[in-house]
């Protein structure tokens, strides 16, 4: 099975940083909802396989990792100049 990609759920994760649970699980809601569609699995099943299998983390563990990114590349200059200058 081939790898989907994102279609932009991975845009703006800094404004989604200190987002409360309840905007976060609508979020997860829509990645689920995604995965079940690309496999085919029923509402009524578990998605965590599927995740998985894409290599899908879920939506705080994502925000959480792809700001991570960000300071990475920005400490190491491979960011944009506009990131990378106030550090």
């Amino acid at each position: 099975m081939t790898q989907p990609n994102n279609c932009g759920v991975d845009y703006g994760n800094a404004t989604l940083a200190a987002l409360p649970a309840c905007p976060l699980n609508r979020l997860q809601s829509v990645l689920n909802t995604g995965a079940q569609s690309i496999v085919g699995l029923r509402f009524s099943e578990h998605i965590t396989d599927a995740l998985a299998s894409f290599h899908w983390l879920r939506a705080p563990e994502r925000i959480k990792f792809k700001l991570a990114v960000v300071v990475y590349q920005a400490l190491h200059g491979t960011a944009p100049q506009y990131l990378s200058d106030p550090l």
